[in-house]
């Protein structure tokens, strides 16, 4: 379909749902004998994201979080339709280390190296605007405690067992780089630009890994629904798109920013722009970093 008249898009074409060219039925997206593991992975987009990659190949899928009976709905739900797929189910909490440490211990024993990590987990306070009466500033702050020392403990309990060239993919927010919509998510928002830049720093001090963070659109689940908002994409986008960067198709976007609704081949069509460019950084918009060596700049900005 044509761009969103709600969002700007750096496609022109904008994708509301799966399409061919990120369906898991293209050989080219094969994740068969790779290892995955999904933080948040009971339910909604998390969810989502596994099934994908079960219909990718993959036999060996871990999915983490604090909820066992949505962990135990997914992966009945997940085996039954794809039969050989072991879906190993993982209580945690993403914001206790040893907890972290031990459910990857626990993945490793059972699948080995893994291949692809999906930072998913998130935590959304009740949206409220920061001076409003019943603000609650504990509220807000475990949103940061969930979506970076959260994120934080996961990429170091994964990096232990990470085959090299490992994939991480942090399921970020559009919230987190646009200018403010709405009053109420500024926990959200601010707790997931930082989580984002973070990930920056991963990509850049581990350059072995392909990290790459992403917008999954709009998707009608509890988090959504807890925002006020309902969805505008189908749950299969954020799935396939992730499939899809997993692949070697997808290579050029590591350490970049990207939207799931943003059309594959007008992005592949932009390589070589991409790769020579800032365009797609966490960046401050109007200023050109291109060519720029920060050991060479202290002091100047």
């Amino acid at each position: 379909m044509a761009s969103s008249s709600i969002f700007p898009s750096l496609t022109n074409l904008w994708h509301s749902e799966s399409y061919p060219a990120i369906s898991p039925s293209r050989p080219e997206l094969s994740v068969k004998g790779k290892a995955v593991v999904i933080t948040g992975g009971g339910s909604g987009i998390g969810a989502s994201i596994a099934k994908a990659f079960a219909a990718g190949g993959s036999t060996k899928i871990a999915i983490i979080s604090r909820t066992e009976r949505k962990l135990v709905a997914t992966k009945h739900a997940i085996e039954e339709e794809f039969l050989g797929t072991e879906v190993l189910v993982v209580l945690a909490d993403i914001t206790n280390a040893q907890q972290v440490d031990d459910a990857f211990l626990r993945i490793s024993q059972t699948f080995g190296k893994i291949d692809v990590l999906v930072c998913n987990s998130a935590f959304l306070p009740v949206p409220r605007p920061v001076f409003s009466p019943g603000f609650d500033v504990q509220d807000w702050w475990t949103a940061f405690n969930t979506n970076i020392l959260g994120a934080l403990y996961t990429v170091k309990g994964f990096v232990r067992y990470a085959v090299e060239g490992a994939h991480i993919l942090h399921i970020s927010t559009c919230i987190s780089h646009i200018p403010p919509l709405e009053a109420g998510v500024s926990a959200y928002a601010a707790s997931k630009a930082a989580a984002t830049k973070l990930f920056d720093y991963i990509a850049f001090e581990n350059p072995e890994l392909h990290v790459v963070n992403v917008h999954p659109g709009l998707v009608d689940t509890d988090m959504s629904r807890k925002s006020g908002h309902g969805g505008m994409d189908h749950i299969n986008l954020s799935g396939h798109f992730c499939l899809w960067l997993a692949s070697s198709e997808a290579d050029f976007l590591r350490g970049k920013f990207v939207w799931v609704n943003w059309d594959v081949d007008e992005l592949k069509a932009r390589k070589k722009e991409i790769l020579s460019t800032d365009l797609l950084d966490t960046k401050l918009g109007g200023i050109s970093f291109v060519g720029w060596e920060g050991s060479h700049m202290v002091g100047e900005l």
